[in-house]
């Protein structure tokens, strides 16, 4: 339900999705504009018939439109960073946005151009109009209805693409339903983004409908710069504030409301900001903070790291040691695991660390036998005995919860355990207290003497993010390993 904090939650939410879809939206159909013009002036046999440039760029164009947007959100991270000096955060989310609305938009454009009545040119020709003043004073007036249909249209695309911001910390809506919403069981939450994101739909809609009626297209783009200035300058005031800031990366979901109260601890013992960026995948952490963009991450236990170090190259060290939060493999149909059957099915989780975290917990039970020489990154690839024909279903650790009713037992990673209604005494496996798996504070290994490092450390040791996680980890989910 919506209290205050939900509703500051919300609001700023929202206005990250605002930004960036209207930074996006303004730069995709602007250099999608360009695009399509120079897509129409090839193809037309009576304007620069160039079928070799209109071939490459249409080539061009249809690649980048058949990419998956997540495929190449990440992706384009080396490039991304090269551009605008980060490969996470809002500015990030930003130029994938852009890359995908640009070869949408100029498909768009040049099909709106298409429908031009082919007398137009023949007219611009007889007046003795160059290309340019054909385009700018006779195809664009003639075609704008069409092309503006065709932005607002672009415009809802990315409302739908921003809601993968969240896989580069970009923040938005979307990320707020999956974080807060579907990996806490909030249906809530869910209802409450997507009434929102509903509501920005209607008005783009309506919006863009009015403006192909009218042709007013001025005043929507001075008032989007107004927009992107405020929030510019907002920017630029937060980004020069006089306040040590430490960066920290973790995993979207319940770390998130730990590191909140370590927030407030940092702020009122310490003066010492920590500013939050929410990951949704086990791999950009480290490369952010090996790239300097975060100062310290919080996610990942040591065979982990190491085995990151050794594949990567990073120059990472862990600073500290926080907690343990064991792995379990939970069942709605069996008590123990001898009543396994014949192929029965198995739920684990898709990510590297964790998959094979649940086959090595699964091997100690002697389920399974995996390869002598598979390390940490097991795979059911690398099984070399499977007495009981076990399938096993990769899917996303948020998911295994929610294949309970389909699937004989599912691993549970510590995020969904309480979330999903159990406690770590349920699992009819479980990993024990002294697992190598605790979790530790990874900085730069060139950092870790620094004092605002050290402070991080002093502030997640504190009581009061002690208390705060044993309150979500409840039943032995989580135990303090310093």
């Amino acid at each position: 339900m919506l209290n205050a904090a939900m509703i500051a939650i919300l609001g700023y939410a929202t206005w990250q999705t605002c930004v960036m879809v209207l930074v996006s939206s303004l730069l995709g159909i602007g250099f999608g504009l360009s695009v399509g013009i120079m897509l129409f002036v090839w193809r037309h046999p009576d304007l620069k018939p160039r079928p070799w440039c209109y071939q490459c760029v249409g080539f061009v164009v249809n690649v980048t439109r058949s990419v998956p947007f997540i495929i190449l959100l990440i992706g384009i991270i080396p490039f991304t960073r090269w551009l605008v000096g980060t490969s996470i955060g809002t500015a990030a989310a930003i130029v994938p946005l852009v890359i995908a609305a640009i070869p949408f938009y100029a498909r768009v454009a040049e099909s709106a151009f298409e429908e031009v009545p082919g007398g137009l040119i023949e007219t611009a020709h007889a007046m003795g109009a160059t290309q340019s003043q054909f385009i700018r004073r006779f195809l664009l007036p003639e075609a704008l209805p069409a092309l503006v249909k065709g932005a607002t249209l672009t415009v809802i695309g990315l409302v739908g693409y921003s809601a993968m911001a969240g896989a580069v910390g970009g923040g938005g809506l979307g990320e707020l339903a999956i974080n807060y919403g579907y990996q806490r069981f909030n249906v809530w939450v869910m209802l409450e983004t997507v009434a929102i994101l509903v509501i920005l739909v209607q008005l783009v809609q309506w919006w863009g409908d009015r403006m192909a009626r009218t042709r007013r297209v001025l005043s929507t783009i001075i008032l989007s710069l107004l927009v992107l200035f405020s929030g510019g300058a907002m920017s630029l005031w937060n980004a020069h504030s006089s306040e040590v800031t430490v960066r920290v990366g973790v995993i979207s979901g319940p770390m998130q409301e730990v590191m909140a109260v370590a927030q407030r601890v940092a702020q009122q013992d310490y003066h010492l900001r920590i500013k939050v960026i929410a990951f949704d995948d086990y791999i950009l952490p480290n490369t952010a903070l090996a790239d300097g963009e975060i100062d310290a991450n919080i996610f990942q236990h040591i065979p982990y790291l190491n085995t990151q170090i050794q594949a990567r190259g990073y120059a990472l060290t862990p600073l500290a040691k926080l907690f343990i939060y064991p792995m379990g493999f939970f069942s709605v149909h069996y008590n123990r695991l001898d009543q396994l059957k014949l192929g029965d099915r198995v739920a684990i989780p898709n990510d590297p660390s964790n998959q094979g975290r649940a086959l090595l917990l699964l091997q100690t039970s002697g389920l399974i036998t995996l390869r002598s020489d598979v390390g940490l990154l097991a795979t059911p690839r690398d099984i070399v005995e499977n007495p009981k024909q076990l399938r096993f279903v990769e899917m996303p650790a948020a998911q295994c919860p929610r294949a309970l009713p389909d699937v004989a037992i599912a691993a549970l990673t510590n995020d969904f355990v309480v979330p999903a209604g159990f406690t770590l005494h349920q699992a009819i496996l479980h990993e024990q207290s002294d697992a190598p798996y605790a979790n530790v504070i990874v900085v730069q290994t060139f950092r870790k003497d620094e004092a605002i490092l050290q402070t991080l450390t002093q502030v997640m040791h504190s009581q009061a993010v002690i208390d705060k996680t044993m309150a979500l980890f409840p039943g032995g989910a989580a135990i303090v390993a310093w």
